[in-house]
């Protein structure tokens, strides 16, 4: 019986998370997706805290606009999520701009940075047709890291 509301809890566990810093867009909640819309600098450090166990997201998205970057984006904070991605996971890093605006080369070097010294690895960084920029990274870990491994071993034989 132990057993079974053991698997139940581990397959009821979120493996996404959304959190959106400000106002930068509304997201209807799910029932299998950890959704938090924070509007300051001091929440964003403990967002997952009550919500995400180790080892448990596959995906997680930070929404922010330009504009609340700075005031409301914390690079350190990136650090404290890291624990609870899984291996391979993915971190995207969403940075939205309003009409007629492009997102500039300092919040691309903010993002990345905070990704990097979180101990992520930058995978792509995207500017949208509307001057969004959308910067995915992963945890190191994943299938993906066992393959480069032993590709490299491989390599090395020869």
């Amino acid at each position: 019986m132990a057993e079974l509301q053991q698997e139940c809890t581990e397959e009821a566990q979120p493996t996404t998370a959304i959190v959106v810093l400000g106002e930068a867009m509304f997201f209807k909640p799910q029932a299998n997706v950890i959704s938090i819309t924070l509007f300051y600098r001091e929440q964003f450090r403990e967002a997952l805290d009550q919500m995400a166990v180790p080892d448990s997201l596959e995906i997680m998205h930070i929404v922010v606009r330009s504009s609340d970057l700075n005031s409301l984006y914390d690079p350190e904070a990136i650090k404290e999520f890291v624990p609870c991605l899984k291996g391979g996971a993915e971190l995207m890093v969403h940075v939205l701009v309003g009409e007629n605006q492009t997102s500039g080369d300092e919040d691309g070097e903010t993002v990345r940075e905070s990704l990097v010294l979180a101990g992520l690895r930058i995978q792509s960084e995207v500017m949208t047709e509307n001057g969004s920029r959308i910067v995915t990274a992963t945890k190191p870990g994943g299938l993906d890291d066992v393959q480069e491994d032993q590709d490299e071993v491989d390599g090395s034989e020869e």
